[in-house]
């Protein structure tokens, strides 16, 4: 017969009992005198939530085999003041702190007693890591594109001498879509716009644009501009996709980009057929384009009708002429029959 032990008949251990607190600080100490306690952390910002006092959200570490499946990830905060700060940083490179921005934070290890987990407690951010990645990533999809021909499609396209129906591929609320049609309103440019709609920034943004892509192409427009203002750096992120170069790649209309980012050079830039600085310089090189085809029109149909007035002039002297040989007939006949 087995006899039941109650728990008041079990000794305490000598060491190792701790309170809950307790523990949460000899974590601590630990983490510290292991050169734990303030450390570089790098990984994917996830769940991004701000309040009046605190940020927080999660440094996610993707598998190198796949990109949707999480390998690991850590819990940040950081106080009000210290998130504008790193937010100002952020930006002096043209970046945003915002999900799925690939980042290297400083901070402090905190085993966070009243949660119960470990976190990091951000204090700082190196912006170099941001660039230095989303670089090497781009970079890594352009060879690849540029190794299956995908990069130099567009470029074999022979653009139209004369642009009559225009594809504008923008978002209704894009400051790149009102720059467009300010410029194509101030030209007497005969230009018909046919428009598809598209997120210009965010996950969704590459598959959009190859369905507005796809739209215009089988509306029979001429050439297709894709128009978008400037912005966060980050927000780019969706015009390095290989998906979006392959659909502008693949378009059999001859597209171009225009995304307000003078000084970056996305895979969209380089697949497109021709990449302007900005919406409204693209704008007004289509309507350069038209304007030559109306010149070269007008100069044509100018020749047309000189040379009509000539060939008109010349039937008009051989006819004179021929009036003249048929009276000098007459006349020498005349005078002929007189001397007689």
């Amino acid at each position: 017969m087995t006899t039941p032990v109650s728990s008041s008949s079990v000794a305490a251990p000598e060491v190792g009992l701790y309170s809950v607190s307790q523990l949460h600080h000899e974590i601590g100490r630990a983490l510290e005198r292991a050169g734990l306690g303030r450390v570089w952390v790098t990984g994917v910002v996830t769940g991004l939530r701000s309040t009046a006092r605190f940020c927080s959200f999660e440094l996610v570490e993707y598998a190198d085999d796949a990109a949707d499946k999480v390998r690991a990830t850590m819990p940040v905060g950081a106080f009000r003041r210290t998130a504008a700060d790193m937010a100002a940083v952020l930006a002096s490179v043209g970046l945003e702190l915002a999900d799925g921005l690939e980042v290297a934070l400083w901070g402090r290890l905190d085993p966070n007693p009243a949660f119960g987990r470990l976190r990091l407690v951000a204090e700082g951010v190196d912006p170099r890591a941001s660039v230095g990645a989303a670089v090497l990533a781009r970079d890594k999809v352009v060879a690849e594109l540029d190794a299956a021909g995908v990069l130099a499609a567009q470029a074999r396209l022979e653009l139209p001498a004369d642009v009559r129906r225009l594809g504008l591929v923008s978002s209704p609320s894009a400051a790149g879509r009102a720059d467009v049609w300010a410029v194509l309103e101030r030209s007497p440019a005969p230009v018909e716009v046919v428009e598809a709609a598209a997120a210009m920034a965010g996950p969704h943004a590459p598959a959009e644009v190859a369905r507005a892509l796809d739209l215009l192409a089988g509306a029979g427009v001429d050439l297709i501009l894709v128009a978008r203002g400037g912005g966060a750096r980050s927000d780019l992120a969706a015009w390095d996709a290989p998906e979006l170069a392959k659909a502008i790649a693949s378009c059999p209309v001859p597209v171009w980009v225009a995304l307000g980012h003078a000084g970056d050079r996305t895979v969209a830039d380089l697949a497109a057929q021709r990449s302007h600085p900005a919406p409204s310089a693209a704008a007004a090189a289509v309507v350069a384009l038209v304007e030559a085809a109306e010149q070269r029109r007008a100069a044509a149909e100018a020749t047309a009708r000189h040379q009509a007035e000539l060939a008109a002039a010349r039937r008009r002297q051989r006819q004179a002429l021929a009036v003249a040989a048929a009276v000098a007939l007459v006349l020498v006949a005349v005078l002929w029959s007189l001397a007689r």
